[in-house]
């Protein structure tokens, strides 16, 4: 029991007053005078009797009268926890999902998270345990079950908010395997979240069994966030060097606008350029900043978006190197003067990545041809003598890509099945109407993937007058047909390496392909996807895993990886290169014992769904792991922690102490009278 005004209860020194009235109280009596004692001397009368307690029942009403009023104006009031515990009877488990994801940085969300916690162990019976779990992404247990409130209040004390996303499904499941594993009847759940409604999806298996309950308090107050999400990078070449435009976008998903916002760009710490943007409610902005120079490698950069309630999603980190260029040798017969034209036109327009493009004759082909290219281009040629022997065979097996356009004079050896997509046969003309057309494409194939989305690429009027026929080999893959049904596109693999058979030309001779919008995107996804080219990303998220093995092969001593945070971890060479980004911010790895050598950096960010903070329906939630809905009135939400004022005046208890003490009063003196009618008889 507590109480609001615990200095009234000096008061009960007023239990003192009965006492000392029933031990001083003199009754009178009447006085009979005798003649012959008025010459005696007066001796004053004293009874032992007289100063004893003779009226017990009266002097315990009147104590305890007095009692119950000064603890009425004390005002006490019970723990709504500990009534509950009182109530049910018996030890309780309790698992308390405290959610200490990214989004509970919001304002003041985690401090009066971890008050609701610290309230829940407040309220834990002497024979009651309680498991703490941390949540985000995934869940742990932070403490084991234990009746030790000091313990799981310093546990609370010391959990962080993290850099994850917010998931429920781990939690409920580890909780839902810590009780189950309990001896105890009562069983419950308590999550305290800020309750994201991207934490909870249909897929999410968590069940409670029968007689498990689950409590929820919530945290949530406003959903109003101004955040970074994305950047993009346009490169370009100015005087030698590569320069690169950032172009940052911002979301507002606040009810009111953005406005005069501050947007920074920071480069190796140092600000480049400042914008002003407003953001309307609801809506999405981009600020591209002027372009700059990357001539190192790793560059470090911010983008910054003014102030909020949530401030990690208010900086976006990454990181820039200059794009290495793909080596390209294109092998012609040479027999005509323009027959790569398109495709060297093409290439040279590649900026991500660039493309380093050499046209050689089929007569001046070497085994030294293949050793320093990534993608071999046979144009409409007979394979040289230098690559039917076994440079070529290497060459794919250790990882290049090979792309045969097949026209007119074109050959491939059918003596190596796995560096052979088919089967080459004779020109079929399709001068007759309109031409073919490309009636299927593989849109799972990365080649073909970025065509996938409406409005991206037509090919359906591009024209194809004659094409090689081709039997493809029953390993190979056909990623385009004609309309006739006639292969366009066959993949094979050897070793590391890809061989893809185009069965017509990529110039103007037998299509009209290269005159269309759709020929530069193609040129440039089939060479990429041959050469295996993957940009390196500017950032990651929080929760990828990145392998470390190409810098462990590069590295030979170990190598050792600062966090964010500052935390040192050491890995030994020839180790697994696995590192789990949770952190926020920049990665720095270094070979192990160089201090002078400039580090390879990873930028990592906050999922961009983890700045959505609109909130799910908490009783649809309860619903689905119980089994059952959960009354209005058995939801704890709590926006702030309940004072002791608004649960004393919950209660109401001084009402009742204040007329228990006026009737033991009323019953006092009623006794009182009895009493004192009774002794004037006697």
């Amino acid at each position: 029991m507590s109480f609001l005004a615990p200095l009234v209860l000096a008061g009960l020194g007023a239990l003192a007053v009965p006492v000392l009235i029933h031990l001083i109280q003199r009754e009178r009596s009447r006085v009979v005078a005798f003649p012959s004692l008025m010459f005696l001397q007066r001796i004053p009368y004293q009874s032992v009797r007289r100063r004893r307690i003779r009226q017990w029942p009266l002097l315990l009403l009147r104590a305890t009268a007095i009692a119950l009023i000064v603890l009425a104006f004390a005002r006490p009031f019970f723990k709504q926890a500990s009534l509950a515990a009182a109530a049910a009877g018996g030890a309780k488990e309790v698992v308390i999902l405290l959610d200490h994801s990214a989004s509970m940085g919001y304002g003041d969300h985690w401090q009066r998270a971890k008050a609701a916690a610290r309230e829940v162990v407040a309220g834990l019976g002497a024979d009651d345990r309680a498991t703490l779990v941390l949540f985000g992404r995934n869940a742990e247990e932070a403490m084991r079950a234990t009746s030790d409130r000091a313990r799981l209040d310093a546990a609370i004390d010391a959990a962080r908010v993290a850099s994850d996303g917010t998931r429920f499904g781990p939690a409920l499941k580890l909780a839902d395997s810590i009780l189950s594993r309990s001896p105890v009847k009562r069983r419950e759940a308590v999550l305290i979240s800020d309750f994201q409604k991207i934490g909870w999806t249909s897929s999410d298996d968590a069940r409670f069994p029968q007689g498990t309950s689950l409590s929820t308090m919530s945290v949530a107050a406003d959903t109003a966030n101004l955040s970074v999400p994305s950047a993009t990078f346009a490169r370009s070449a100015f005087a030698g060097q590569e320069r690169v435009a950032v172009t940052a976008g911002l979301t507002n998903r606040g009810d009111y606008g953005a406005a005069n916002v501050p947007v920074v760009l920071a480069v190796d710490g140092h600000d480049l350029e400042t914008k002003v943007v407003t953001v309307a409610p609801h809506a999405s902005t981009a600020v591209t900043f002027a372009p700059f120079t990357v001539s190192d490698a790793y560059v470090r950069g911010t983008v910054r978006a003014g102030t909020d309630l949530l401030a990690a999603d208010n900086t976006l980190h990454f990181v820039l190197s200059p794009s290495a260029p793909v080596s390209v040798a294109i092998v012609d017969g040479g027999e005509r003067t323009n027959a790569t034209l398109y495709l060297k036109e093409a290439l040279a327009v590649g900026t991500t990545p660039a493309f380093q493009v050499e046209v050689v004759p089929a007569a001046r082909v070497t085994p030294a041809l293949f050793t320093k290219r990534a993608v071999v281009i046979f144009n409409d040629t007979p394979l040289p003598t230098a690559a039917a022997g076994g440079a070529l065979e290497q060459f794919v097996d250790g990882g290049g890509g090979v792309l045969v356009v097949a026209g007119e004079r074109a050959s491939w050896p059918n003596d190596k099945p796995a560096l052979s997509p088919g089967l080459l046969g004779m020109p079929v003309d399709r001068l007759s109407g309109r031409g073919a057309t490309l009636g299927y494409l593989d849109y799972s194939h990365p080649v073909f993937d970025i065509f996938r989305a409406p409005r991206s690429g037509d090919f359906s009027a591009a024209r194809i007058f004659r094409y090689r026929a081709v039997q493809p080999n029953p390993a190979s893959r056909v990623l385009a047909r004609y309309d006739d049904g006639g292969a366009a596109a066959v993949e094979s693999r050897s070793g590391a390496g890809r061989v893809i058979l185009w069965t017509s030309t990529l110039d103007d001779t037998w299509t009209d392909l290269p005159t269309r919008p759709v020929y530069l995107p193609l040129v440039h996804q089939l060479v990429r996807y041959l050469a295996r080219y993957e940009e390196t990303p500017a950032w990651l998220t929080v929760g990828q895993v990145v392998d470390l093995a190409s810098a462990a092969a590069r590295i030979r001593t170990g190598r050792v990886v600062v966090s964010p945070a500052g935390t040192r971890t050491t890995q030994q060479a020839g180790a697994p290169g696995l590192l789990e980004l949770d952190e926020q911010g920049v990665y720095e790895i270094r070979s192990a014992g160089v201090t002078n050598a400039r580090p390879q950096l990873i930028a990592v960010n906050l999922d961009p769904a983890e700045s959505d903070l609109t909130p799910i329906d908490i009783p649809e939630l309860v619903a689905s792991v119980t089994g059952h809905a959960t009354p209005a009135s058995a939801e704890t939400v709590v926006p702030t922690t309940a004072t002791g004022e608004e649960t004393e005046q919950r209660q109401g208890l001084w009402w009742y102490l204040l007329f228990a003490g006026l009737l033991l009063l009323a019953a006092e003196t009623a006794l009182s009278n009895r009493l004192s009618r009774s002794a004037s008889v006697m």
